[in-house]
């Protein structure tokens, strides 16, 4: 039998809420990363007919221009649509000496979901229209065309 090899695929996409306001900082180097977090909840109807919820709560890491994107314009509450794919760490815990790992996603793409009209958190429209679609964000977008 041939070399039967499963392919490597390490994609992933999660809708949620930003929990906390964005972590934009800088390494020695000058290059932005920015630190974010999150929420996706799950509904579902117990055996009883009650409804439940399940949430995970996701750490994302985003680089370059689309870290400042997200530093400078995104807040806490905010819905996201976040690709990338999964990093482990791993590291010795000082205080038990034990070995630590974490799972994080290294955010390609970052997609706000709504648009603000008036700096509060939630989606709406503009004078009776229909607020522009998300688009992708991959590269800075010029001031003049961010609607918000």
């Amino acid at each position: 039998m041939g070399d039967l090899r499963v392919p490597d695929l390490n994609v992933v996409h999660i809708a949620g809420r930003l929990t906390r306001d964005p972590d934009l900082k800088y390494t020695s180097g000058g290059s932005a990363y920015c630190r974010i977090s999150v929420a996706n909840t799950r509904y579902f109807k117990g055996k009883d007919g009650s409804r439940n919820e399940d949430t995970v709560f996701v750490d994302v890491v985003v680089w370059g221009p689309s870290a400042e994107f997200v530093g400078e314009k995104l807040r806490k509450g905010r819905a996201v649509l976040v690709e990338g794919r999964l990093t482990s760490s791993s590291w010795e815990d000082r205080d038990t000496g034990k070995k630590r790992t974490k799972l994080e996603l290294n955010g390609r793409r970052v997609t706000p979901l709504e648009w603000d009209d008036d700096g509060s958190q939630g989606g709406g429209s503009r004078g009776g229209q229909s607020a522009p679609a998300p688009r992708p964000i991959e590269e800075p977008i010029p001031e003049d065309d961010i609607p918000f």
